[in-house]
């Protein structure tokens, strides 16, 4: 009895150890069909565009290999980076596995305009409310001409020129070259502009900017220099070394007659020169109105300041953005950003003194502006789309060929919260009753965008703040 039971066990444990040999046999030989090869990139579409400027972008790669699982989420991924190049106003990749673990990709585009010779209308002020509390007065306008030459012989590079008249003259020229080398990876940018005004924004009152005009001649002038030197360390994460020169220039009324005697650093003429570096992790879906991913942005920044005076400034910068899809066509986004600036002298001029106001603003406080030498900002969106990546038709042909423009319209929830920090020996310079510094400010209200070949953006707000005051705001820009 017992020799049968040895024996029956003895048969257990072999056909056990068969057993599993076969399964974990099964499951090593799974785990490659797991893997596929691109055999194959097939690039349609791109009439103007070199085919490496597209390969350089996406994240699939010729003969490498991927987890077939994976396979979709790379190429959504490279589908975002083609889109954010805002060379195409389209793109679609798919692929056919045209044996065992071997694939084609497909890639079509529909190429952007990349000639744009833009007559020009636009504000001078900060924003559409600052606007509207000078009277909408029209000589408080820009006009005049941009000609933006997107994506030259093919390689995505940017050839910006402004002829500006009106409020503030303006000649600008802007170029960039993203790869210098084979290996895409360095590249390269500068830009230079010239700008006169005969009114100047001398000082900050009642949190709220002074003007003086001078109706003969100019009475402040900038001319401005950038170079850059672009490092992309990878498909995501891009490096920037930048060297900034700035000339400014204002009449000696503004300072002998008393309006702002600090308003440079101890004279009418003054030299900045500034290195900056900074870090850009880039993840959304689409940068230039985001519903979907996430980014990470660091800027360091050291200057110098001279005029009769010299001194120097170190800024640090941080911002971070998620946006997320909730459910059905509704979206929800957070946003934070915060600016230190380590003043190494007595006191900051007053043209460098900007925080809350300017780019950075608690929606709700447009038509004020909050200076200091520190701030926080954070927001939060809610968005249902009403019209979500619509493709609209055109009677016309770009290319040769009829073609539909992606259009999108948004409805929005939002509040927003910011605060600058403005020392009390700052104030005793220009600081004339400023009472949202150093103050807790929060801004809520809705909204509607409306969104055009991916870029393009009409932003309609109805805000309200802490004072109760109820504003209704025009941007032209993405809130973050």
């Amino acid at each position: 009895m017992l020799k049968t039971i040895k024996i029956n066990t003895t048969i257990y444990l072999r056909l056990l150890l068969v057993l599993s040999f076969v399964f974990s046999f099964k499951i090593s030989f799974s785990k490659k069909d797991y893997y596929i090869i691109v055999d194959s990139i097939i690039i349609n579409g791109n009439k103007l565009t070199k085919a490496y400027v597209i390969q350089n972008e996406i994240l699939l790669k010729h003969k490498e290999i991927y987890k077939k699982s994976e396979l979709n989420d790379l190429i959504l991924q490279s589908k975002n980076l083609l889109i954010n190049t805002n060379l195409f106003i389209f793109c679609d990749i798919s692929f056919i596995e045209y044996k065992y673990q071997h694939i084609f990709l497909n890639i079509n585009v529909t190429e952007n305009w990349y000639l744009w010779p833009i007559p020009s209308f636009e504000l001078s002020d900060r924003n559409f409310k600052q606007w509207q509390l000078m009277d909408y007065k029209l000589n408080r306008t820009n006009y005049g001409m941009y000609l933006f030459k997107y994506n030259l012989k093919g390689r995505n590079e940017t050839l910006k020129l402004a002829f500006i008249n009106g409020y503030t003259r303006k000649y600008a020229l802007y170029f960039l070259k993203p790869y210098f080398f084979k290996n895409l990876k360095l590249g390269a940018e500068f830009s230079s502009s010239f700008k006169q005004n005969k009114e100047i924004w001398y000082i900050t009152k009642n949190n709220k900017i002074q003007f003086y005009k001078n109706y003969e001649k100019p009475i402040i002038q900038r001319w401005e220099n950038n170079v850059s030197l672009i490092v992309r360390r990878n498909n995501f994460m891009t490096e920037k070394w930048e060297i900034e020169y700035n000339n400014i220039k204002i009449d000696k009324k503004i300072i002998y007659d008393s309006l702002n005697k600090n308003f440079l650093l101890g004279g009418n003429k003054q030299n900045e020169i500034y290195i900056k570096q900074t870090m850009n992790y880039e993840k959304r879906n689409n940068k230039y109105y985001p519903l979907t991913g996430f980014y990470l942005k660091n800027e360091l920044k050291l200057g110098s300041i001279s005029s009769e005076n010299s001194a120097e400034i170190i800024s640090e910068t941080f911002e971070a953005a998620y946006y997320s899809q909730i459910a059905k066509r509704l979206y929800l986004s957070g946003f934070f950003k915060g600016k230190l600036t380590n003043q190494l002298m007595s006191y900051i001029p007053y043209y460098n003194f900007k925080a809350l106001g300017y780019t950075d603003y608690v929606r709700g406080y447009e038509q004020y502006v909050i200076d200091g030498h520190a701030f926080l900002l954070a927001k939060a969106n809610i968005k249902f789309a009403l019209i979500n990546q619509y493709k609209l038709k055109i009677p016309f042909k770009l290319n040769k060929k009829y073609i539909s423009l992606p259009i999108g319209t948004y409805l929005n929830l939002f509040t927003d919260w910011g605060k600058t920090y403005n020392n009390q020996w700052q104030e005793k310079f220009y600081g004339f009753n400023n009472t949202l510094a150093n103050k807790n400010l929060l801004g809520y209200g809705c909204g509607i965008d409306f969104l055009a070949l991916n870029d393009k953006i009409l932003r309609v707000e109805y805000s309200q703040n802490i004072l109760e005051e109820k504003n209704i705001n025009l941007h032209f820009k993405k809130a973050f």
